[in-house]
């Protein structure tokens, strides 16, 4: 069959793109068709939760909301599919689209558009994939929030914000989607915007994620000044046309390299700038799969693989990118091990897997990281789902270790959801043939077959932080779904209700398994896990991308990964299972010892607990003396300085009228005798003058 016409694909492209924004745009015109009657509810909201957008709008406006959103990412779906498998069949060629030129400035102009090549056709399928799925679960999961509409408004608006990052042709335009996610995830992370924890974790992730991108803004600066230019092609053209010896003597190369790197560890929560990722587990549940699983943490991984030819111009902003992502696998592995809410584990599974990506990337084994991005978006956004059918069917408690105190046995009440979370949590330790065991193994080994042995501390620390994935991953299965039957009656629990707006009710009901509006959204995530590393391994190799990925062949590490020791390849399938069967041992036959264990090393307990006392650090060394300098320049800057003076002036003027008031007298007499002293005053002066 012969290639489709360019002009045919670019239109495929950019309506793939633009479906989820036009779905969001219809979405928000049933504010027009079905307003809500705010006023009606402004007194009785007083003394209760709910929010102003409350029941007065008709169910038809948000089920017209959300068929409208959620279809037009299922259409997106399908079309970024059909690409996808058009540019691995050959029927589909690589193609860049010009849309429109936003502005120019000299020789300089920037431009919007597409591009469509393997690494944007990997990430088209990622993120609408999974935001299809996330769109459907909430259906279930939403059902009874009362401004459905608006959530699934932000989610086709944060799907279109990310596709037009991944397919932009230029830095600039990758610029605008990477802070339209980031404003998207503000709303959504703060979407139950009446809880202060939840506001509190909306402007944490922003102001994080705006320190790492006034980074990679300066680094677009240098880059501009450098090469005269933002577009993908022409940059790595350039760099193509210079000789090895003067890329690796050039400063503003490695200098740009390392500002784009630290705003993808803001964005991809790299140790450092990692702080906002658990605290995002505020927002729905759903939000969580969506964003902080599969696609928007998963942005800086992408945007370092596409812009390999300028990493590998720049080997020692590499080597930092390879530590910085092992110190987040392992910092993030042993927090995991110690955290009690099942979404805030899962969180910190998400900032080790991402860590071992940029450990890759460290190696210059960019398709061994875009390998794992595309399989752990199937795995981890299965197991933030799977969580979320727990919370449903417990009531909204996230504790896992009331699940094991409750008295149930989870795996009778939610056998799908077990199984579920089984498939995913498997996929997750590595074990073949799930999905992870094919990506994050090229990984280590990849590592361990760096020239020079340089990346052999990398294996050391990928190795072991797969012995504790494997530990703090089935903790949770255990923990929750392993557990003795205490009692054969009802367990009463009274939790704050997020979901249905932080409400206080009693229930009495035992767990439930979830709807199928939320169990089927999670079965083709499940496929993906079990099946994505098989069916997708070439994705390991260099060839695959097809020029996407760019790696110079002094780095060898992705080829010999291959060719390393037996005992290499074995050791960290060796530790998972090992890893697997602790966590039984400890969680299921002796859940006494775990205890006895923190008691014993109560100092590594708490260090492990509090997260390294990291949020504690930038609470004393920033956090603090912000706000204390804030305060000062509030104080004398504003109010004794500007206050002072405005209102000291109105002071004044007010006190010289009061004194001017007192001539006013009211007696004919007295304005008799100062007309009289004027006119007298006045004749002198012309007297004064004549003479």
């Amino acid at each position: 069959m012969s290639p489709l016409a360019p002009h045919i694909v670019a239109q495929l492209t950019a309506l793939a793109v633009l479906l989820p924004a036009m779905g969001a745009l219809l979405g928000a015109f049933t504010f027009l068709l079905w307003p809500t009657l705010k006023a009606k509810l402004e007194a009785h909201d007083a003394h209760t939760h709910h929010e102003p957008e409350s029941p007065t709008a008709p169910p038809i406006a948000h089920h017209a909301a959300m068929a409208l959103t959620t279809g037009s990412v299922l259409a997106a779906a399908a079309l970024s599919w059909w690409l996808f498998v058009g540019l691995n069949t050959g029927t589909i060629s690589p193609a860049t689209t010009h849309w429109f030129t936003w502005f120019s400035a000299g020789s300089w102009s920037v431009t919007f558009g597409t591009m469509l090549d393997k690494l944007s056709a990997t990430m088209l399928i990622v993120v609408t994939t999974v935001s299809a799925c996330v769109h459907v679960y909430s259906w279930g999961y939403m059902a009874d929030d009362v401004a459905k509409r608006r959530f699934f408004i932000y989610l086709s608006a944060f799907t279109f914000a990310m596709l037009m990052l991944v397919t932009a042709p230029n830095l600039a335009q990758m610029f605008l989607g990477w802070e339209g996610v980031g404003v998207c995830s503000y709303l959504l992370i703060g979407f139950w915007y009446h809880k202060a924890t939840a506001n509190a974790a909306a402007i944490k992730a922003f102001i994080v994620n705006r320190v790492a991108d006034a980074a990679m803004l300066i680094g677009l600066f240098i880059l501009v000044q450098t090469f005269g230019t933002l577009t993908y092609t022409e940059i790595f053209t350039q760099l193509e046309n210079q000789t090895p010896t003067s890329l690796a003597t050039s400063s503003p190369i490695s200098l740009a390299a390392l500002l784009l790197f630290i705003g993808a560890m803001g964005k991809s929560a790299q140790f450092g700038l990692h702080t906002w990722l658990p605290d995002a587990m505020e927002g729905p549940t759903p939000v969580s799969a969506l964003i902080h699983a599969a696609t928007m943490v998963t942005a800086g991984v992408f945007l370092l693989c596409r812009m390999s030819p300028l990493y590998e111009a720049a080997p020692d902003v590499l080597t930092i990118v390879g530590w910085v992502g092992a110190i987040t696998a392992l910092f993030a592995a042993t927090v995991g091990l110690t955290q009690t809410d099942i979404k805030r584990v899962i969180a910190y599974s998400t900032c080790s897997q991402l860590g071992y990506m940029f450990f890759a990337i460290g190696v210059s084994a960019y398709p061994a990281a875009m390998f794992h991005l595309t399989t752990h978006a199937f795995f981890k956004a299965l197991l933030f789902l799977g969580a979320g059918s727990v919370i449903h069917g417990m009531h909204h408690e996230q504790n896992i270790f009331k699940y094991a105190s409750s008295g149930y046995i989870l795996r009778k009440l939610l056998p799908v959801t077990y199984v579920l979370m089984w498939l995913g949590s498997l996929a997750l330790a590595g074990i073949p043939p799930f999905a992870g065991f094919f990506s994050k193994d090229l990984i280590i080994e990849s590592a361990f077959a760096a020239p020079g042995n340089t990346g052999i501390p990398l294996y050391i620390i990928g190795t072991l932080a797969a012995a504790l994935t494997a530990i703090y991953g089935f903790r949770i299965i255990f923990m929750s779904f392993h557990n003795p039957a205490k009692t054969s009656e009802i367990v009463h629990t009274k939790t704050p209700n997020t979901k249905h707006q932080n409400t206080k009710h009693e229930h009495t009901s035992t767990p439930h398994e979830s709807p199928w509006t939320m169990l089927a959204p999670m079965l083709p995530l499940a496929l993906g896990a079990v099946l994505g590393g098989y069916l997708l391994k070439n994705m390991g190799t260099l060839e695959w991308w097809n020029g996407a990925i760019v790696i110079h062949h002094a780095h060898t590490a992705l080829h010999n990964a291959h060719h390393i020791p037996g005992w290499a390849k074995a050791l960290p399938l060796v530790l998972a299972v090992s890893g697997i069967a602790l966590a039984f041992y400890l969680f299921v036959r002796h859940r006494n010892i775990p205890q006895r264990i923190a008691q014993a090393v109560p100092a590594a307990y708490a260090f492990s607990y509090h997260k390294w006392y990291i949020d504690e650090a930038y609470q004393v060394l920033w956090v603090n003396p912000t706000a204390s300098i804030a305060a000062f320049f509030a104080e004398w800057g504003d109010k004794r300085s500007i206050d002072a003076l405005l209102n000291g002036g109105a002071s004044t003027v007010a006190g010289f009228g009061q004194w001017l008031r007192q001539a006013q007298t009211g007696y004919v007499t007295h304005y008799a005798f100062a007309m009289l002293l004027a006119l007298t005053l006045g004749l002198g002066y012309l007297l004064w003058k004549v003479m």
